[in-house]
């Protein structure tokens, strides 16, 4: 800020000099300083403002800001599909049915909500198993030592440089031909065998795999799938070196045909056909004195009446593995209540924000007012200043509208009927127990109303507590997709909406875009949408323009009073000299 050029020497700055140094009203005997300064007064005090209004909007700002975070929290801890024991969505999060093996390492079991309580018994006859070709003896290096899987190729004298090619026709019990599956595999003076085995797996995308038994030392091929539809046909083109030094033999009987196979169609030598084997179990059910007929699965895995098996292994004729099926309605009654816990702390803290009343007495501090006062009373001003930032917010004020609708609002099929014979509330037989407060001023909070009709439902209804609860709807049109979607898939969405998807933090979340996204850049000529980033940069605008407009008006107002000085030195001066010619 630049002083008018006089004859006032230059020395300390004043108070109102800013980085200029003056020695002002010598001539005068004025307090300029101190004067300017006053006559800045208006100046600053429409400074102070702009940024008493902006530091009200950082803090409005930061008190969103808070609120997202606890709605996070709570879609982070129960609409998190990777947080199995307590995503909301998940059928299997409704399931108050547990299953306990006598002896897992043989046969293990998972219960659904369908499966009946009780005891069953096991026993298992036969392994589903896949189609394998093996080598028919032990692969030995070219100096005649027991091969390793991490024997290089070279040593049982595949050349680097040779190409083995597999053709795998294979079946995996669910299509009427096979598909042929093709592995090249280029040899390398580094290769090993487990190298080519690595390939089959990953050249057909895990549908065949290869294994290397460094107890048995032969090699194996076999399909994923399992089950006597499962087969496998391995052939190989003209350089049929790399199988036979495997072991593979060409004089092998086709179990389907018993005929010897050498060579197909394709002058393909064809080097094993195998199939797999289906599993044979027999099950004892509660209630039932005598075993089920011999039950036949090609997958060691498979559920039967609500009852999902795992074999492990078989059992001797005499011997049954026992299955412990017992109802637990602990799990889904705990997992609602906690979220009802945490979902009524994040409307009361967004209800208290609403109702919180503004005390006008208190407002930003400037920093003139600061430097007078001590740590703990500017931290106990500011926290009354904060007092009532969100009352009456729009956008809060939405969400718990939105959220108590979400309960409120019956689930809808495509027909307008109800999806589950149970309906959300606390009245009638048909009540779930669960219902929103009453009170108004309460912000929808939830309560179980009645913990025994609650766990009635949860016992004896679960698959209505789970169309209730976790019903999708595929409609594109919002207001259909709301009354078609269960009430926990509603709230997930309402969330969503809001504060964004799991893992983002800037997104176009209706509370997060206003907390966070500044799209107003005035500056290069691109307009807002009033967001708060928007509007603190707003202001930020306004407080640099008071700053250069208040710097103007104080080089005028020095510049004023230097030309006063200058006039004052010169009348000085002719009074000296008259005074001197008088005298």
């Amino acid at each position: 800020m630049a002083d008018s050029t006089s004859s006032i020497p230059v020395g300390t700055t004043g108070a109102g000099g800013g980085n200029m140094l003056r020695i002002t009203g010598l001539n005068t005997g004025l307090d300029v300083d101190a004067m300017v300064k006053k006559m800045l007064t208006a100046d600053q005090t429409k400074i102070d403002n702009a940024k008493k209004q902006q530091q009200l909007i950082q803090w409005r700002q930061e008190a969103y800001q808070s609120i997202i975070k606890d709605v996070k929290d709570l879609q982070n801890a129960y609409f998190d599909v990777t947080n199995n024991a307590n995503y909301l969505l998940s059928s299997g999060s409704y399931n108050n049915m547990t299953a306990t093996s006598s002896d897992a390492t043989i046969v293990s079991a998972k219960a659904s909500s369908t499966a009946t309580a009780g005891s069953y018994k096991v026993k298992v006859s036969k392994l589903a198993s896949a189609a394998t070709v093996e080598g028919t003896d032990k692969v030995q290096t070219k100096d005649n030592k027991d091969a390793l899987s991490s024997t290089k190729l070279s040593d049982l004298d595949i050349n680097p440089g040779t190409n083995i090619t597999l053709i795998l026709d294979y079946n995996d019990g669910s299509f009427e031909t096979s598909k042929p599956l093709t592995v090249n595999f280029n040899v390398s003076s580094s290769s090993t065998i487990q190298d080519l085995a690595d390939a089959v797996k990953n050249q057909t995308n895990g549908a065949a795999t290869a294994k290397f038994n460094e107890l048995t030392g032969k090699f194996s091929i076999q399909t994923a799938a399992t089950g006597e539809n499962s087969t496998l046909n391995i052939k190989t083109g003209s350089n049929t070196s790399a199988l036979k030094a495997l072991r593979f033999s060409t004089n092998l009987v086709d179990p389907s045909t018993g005929a010897t196979n050498t060579e197909d169609s394709s002058k393909n030598t064809v080097y094993a056909v195998g199939s797999g084997s289906d599993a044979q179990v027999q099950i004892k059910e509660p209630g039932s004195s005598t075993y089920s007929d011999a039950v036949t699965k090609s997958s060691n895995n498979f559920t039967v009446n609500g009852i999902t098996y795992n074999l492990v292994d078989t059992t001797s004729d005499d011997d049954a593995i026992s299955i412990s099926v017992t109802q637990d309605t602990s799990k889904v009654h705990d997992l609602v209540s906690n979220f009802i816990d945490k979902y009524n702390n994040l409307v009361g803290e967004i209800q208290d924000k609403l109702k919180e009343k503004k005390d006008f007495d208190y407002s930003p501090l400037t920093d003139t007012q600061k430097s007078s006062m001590s740590d703990t009373d500017i931290t106990n001003w500011e926290t009354k200043a904060k007092e009532g930032i969100l009352a009456n917010d729009d956008n809060l004020e939405q969400l718990l509208s939105d959220l108590t609708s979400a309960f409120n609002s019956p689930v809808q099929d495509s027909s307008g009927k109800s999806v589950s014979s149970l309906y959300f509330g606390s009245i009638g037989s048909n009540a779930i127990g669960i219902d929103t407060s009453d009170d108004y001023s309460q912000g929808g909070k939830l309560s179980i109303t009645d913990d025994q009709q609650f766990t009635d439902a949860i016992t004896n209804h679960i698959d209505d507590i789970m169309k209730l609860f976790t019903t999708t709807s595929d409609s594109t049109d919002s207001t259909t997709k709301f009354n078609q979607s269960g009430i926990f898939q509603r709230i997930n969405d309402i969330i969503t909406n809001n504060v964004g998807m799991i893992g983002t933090t800037l997104n176009s979340g209706v509370l997060t875009k206003y907390a966070n996204l500044q799209d107003d850049y005035t500056a290069s000529g691109s307009g807002g949408t009033g967001t708060l980033p928007d509007q603190i940069y707003q202001q930020q605008l306004l407080i640099t323009t008071l700053t250069d407009r208040m710097n103007d008006d104080q080089t005028k107002y020095y510049n004023q009073f230097t030309q006063l000085e200058t006039a004052m030195e010169t009348l000085n001066a002719q009074q000296s000299t008259l005074s001197m010619y008088l005298s």
